[in-house]
């Protein structure tokens, strides 16, 4: 997810705590402690923690990074496949039998415009 999900979670943290922050002062001063990192809330804390605990599990990680990639990827080889046919090979003609039965042909005569028909 390239980190996406802390953004959402501090997100929301940083909105908690702007309001939190506005019940008690202006709104210029609780758009200050919310981001000025001195008044961090719990959920700031734990996704610190969770940022944390993260990079060093990529750290582990041999193949989070490009130069460090694993050799999973097999040498690329040229396939030789049969030429096509050069031959017009010519297809049976499509025969719609089976649709017959569900056509049905016009009335007779056909109905006219206008007409009452008694």
């Amino acid at each position: 997810m390239a980190g996406g999900h802390w953004f959402v979670l501090q997100s929301i943290a940083w909105g908690r705590m702007f309001v939190t922050f506005a019940r008690h002062d202006s709104l210029a001063m609780a758009l200050i402690e919310t981001f000025d990192g001195r008044h961090p809330c719990r959920l700031c804390v734990q996704i610190q923690e969770g940022r944390q605990q993260e990079a060093q599990k990529s750290e582990k990680l041999p193949w989070d990074k490009p130069e460090k990639m694993p050799e999973l990827f097999c040498e690329a080889r040229r396939v030789a496949l049969p030429p096509a046919s050069t031959s017009l090979a010519v297809a049976p003609p499509v025969r719609l039998d089976f649709f017959y039965h569900f056509v049905e042909s016009p009335p007779k005569p056909p109905p006219r415009a206008g007409v009452a028909v008694l």
